[in-house]
């Protein structure tokens, strides 16, 4: 995800007053088409998503299985939650027609017609556990079905109902991930980050809702019809963490095939669509060429309402329509550098949202180093984000007195926006410029094509990039470790 907060490439301002407002183990998730598959068939009437998830799980690890977890994302919306979905200095702009709630109820859980047992509970109502009606032993299948309805809040975040939009982000149970000797994760929602960590699967998806519509979708589109007054569509997506969904009836769409992948530009607010389909395109071709093939066939860049600068689901991504053009074509370029760092390579971005987020936002400076036609130079860049940094240290270490720039650590050790931003985003960046001077240029992308080509469609650690940049020459254990601890002194 993108903050807004971290446009620093066109401000340090923004930064300085951000302050005063601020309040594992490696996952299998096989390279190989023995996955798990959800097949939803869902209807949107008003502001209710009611659909029936069927689930193929296929016991892809090294233990046997009397239960499944699945974390209920919806419900994090719902009046009561214990953790709030939006960060206090959001909370008037999300709600924006006053406080409002929604959650997700599940009807039943079944296999082959049979009734299975089933709990909703987990440390805030989140966590659906089922009881299997046998054991399931390793390369095994199970099947199960589950009926449940979304009732979707007011609000303008991932998943809820806007003036312009409907983002269906999270908008199904999705199997926690499973890390061995550790077992199901759960994932609490909290407000700051990105609280997700999932394994990869396929996906068979039919929506319908109103035809006035426009669908803007993760996957390949196999079908759509209208009936009536009601439109449904059909689309599918293989080896991807989720799927998301934005409907809108302002929608205007443009597309254009690049390097063989289909990019759909859907827009409602943009002053300059071409420019911003031109900057997607541009961003696939650069991140193919340094990184590695981009793994999906279709790329939708979705224009919606989004307190956050950006949101990042596989082959969809969302991009605040609050943004001005320089920040609005950064944010397309650091969600689709998501692509590869997050969709495509995973990680659990509860425990150390860094890996991702500081990864894309780095491809970012590469992205313009690349591209001078945006007006932004890497050293321009670099200066700024160490600038920014040395405020932060400065004025967060005067107000809190206990200055921590530890990258390592769980979302919920993050006081606010501000330092996690700092930490996940804003060092990283640092961290990674100052390694590639270090290493050299062919070493630094070698080992990021290596890391990506190692650790795509599976969940890697922060110790999977050191050790791959190990391998590939470069004895940077000791640089990665002091950058995670906190004890580099920038």
């Amino acid at each position: 995800m993108k903050k807004k907060i971290i446009t620093y490439f066109l401000t340090v301002s923004i930064l300085i007053s951000a302050i005063f407002f601020a309040g594992g183990c490696q996952s299998s998730c096989a390279k190989n088409k023995n996955l798990t598959t959800y097949d939803i068939t869902a209807t949107l009437d008003g502001n209710t998503l009611t659909a029936t998830q069927t689930v193929d799980f296929y016991n892809g690890y090294d233990t046997t299985f009397t239960e499944l977890k699945f974390n209920l994302f919806g419900n994090a919306f719902r009046k009561g939650a214990k953790y709030n979905p939006i960060a206090n200095e959001h909370l008037s702009q999300a709600y924006y027609d006053g406080q409002n709630f929604g959650g997700m109820e599940i009807l039943s859980v079944s296999s082959n017609e049979t009734p299975l047992n089933f709990n909703v509970g987990g440390q805030d109502l989140t966590l659906l556990t089922v009881e299997l009606s046998k054991e399931v032993f390793p390369n095994e299948r199970y099947l199960l079905t589950i009926n449940y309805t979304l009732n979707l809040a007011k609000v303008v975040a991932r998943t809820g109902v806007n003036k312009s939009t409907i983002n269906l982000g999270n908008f199904y149970p999705i199997l926690c991930a499973y890390d061995t000797g550790v077992g199901f994760y759960e994932c609490l929602y909290y407000a700051i980050g990105d609280p997700f960590y999932s394994d990869c699967a396929n996906y068979n998806v039919t929506l319908s809702a109103d035809s006035e519509y426009v669908f803007a979708h993760s996957g390949a589109l196999s079908k759509e019809e209208i009936n009536g007054n009601v439109k449904t569509v059909e689309f599918s997506l293989q080896n991807a963490r989720s799927v998301a969904v934005v409907l809108s009836k302002k929608f205007n769409v443009e597309k254009r095939l690049v390097d063989g992948v289909e990019i759909s530009y859907y827009h409602y607010n943009d002053a300059n669509p071409k420019l911003s389909l031109d900057t997607a395109e541009k961003s696939i071709r650069y991140f193919n060429q340094t990184f590695g093939a981009y793994p999906y066939s279709t790329y939708s860049v979705v224009e919606t309402a989004f307190v956050q600068g950006g949101m990042e689901y596989p082959a969809l991504v969302m991009i605040s329509d609050n943004l001005e053009e320089k920040a609005y074509q950064e944010v397309i370029v650091h969600e689709t550098a998501h692509q590869w760092w997050q969709t495509a390579v995973g990680n659990n971005e509860i425990e150390y949202g860094f890996l991702d987020e500081g990864l894309a936002e780095y491809s970012v400076v590469l992205f313009y180093e690349n591209h001078p036609e945006y007006g932004y130079t890497r050293q321009t860049l670099i200066d700024s984000s160490n600038k920014s940094y040395k405020v932060f240290c400065s004025v967060y270490d005067q107000i809190f007195g206990n200055l921590n720039t530890k990258m390592l650590r769980p979302l919920n050790e993050f006081s606010g926006e501000f330092e996690y931003v700092n930490m996940a985003y804003i060092k990283p960046c640092i961290m990674y410029d100052t390694l590639r001077t270090t290493v050299g240029e062919q070493t630094f992308f070698s080992a990021l094509k290596k890391y990506y080509e190692k650790y795509k469609f599976i969940n890697a650690t922060p110790y999977d990039l050191v050790g791959t940049f190990e391998k590939a020459g470069a004895d940077t254990n000791g640089y990665f470790e002091s950058f995670f601890s906190g004890k580099a002194i920038l």
